[in-house]
């Protein structure tokens, strides 16, 4: 499976990616959300699986959302954010995100949402 990683702290993006290569999984990975998002626009049909910060620069989390869902037919989305707040996991959901995952987390804990998300 194809996962697109977006995250600006370079060391949990850096981290996350070798766990995910170990347990099998192509990554690709972006530091800022405007790259993500042209990347998604540009190959829409590659696009399998989508884990994305929340607040990033150049273009937020909520905007690589929406384009991966509005681009992207079968693509699922994980956001990953520090900021718990009930407000924006209910717009993120509305925007069609697909699960949501509280920093800080264990890395065997979003392997497991992974696997749920796909199955």
């Amino acid at each position: 499976m194809k996962i697109t990683l977006i995250e600006d702290d370079d060391m949990l993006r850096k981290s996350l990616a070798f766990f995910l290569k170990a347990n099998g999984y192509e990554v690709t990975e972006f530091d800022n959300g405007s790259d993500a998002i042209s990347h998604i626009s540009e190959q829409p049909s590659e696009i399998e699986l989508v884990i994305t910060d929340l607040n990033l620069p150049f273009a937020s989390g909520k905007q690589v959302v929406n384009t991966c869902k509005t681009t992207c037919e079968n693509a699922k989305v994980i956001v990953l954010t520090s900021m718990a707040v009930e407000t924006s996991e209910v717009e993120l959901f509305d925007l069609g995100a697909d699960d949501f995952v509280a920093k800080p987390f264990s890395p065997q804990v979003l392997l497991k949402r992974i696997q749920k998300v796909v199955r």
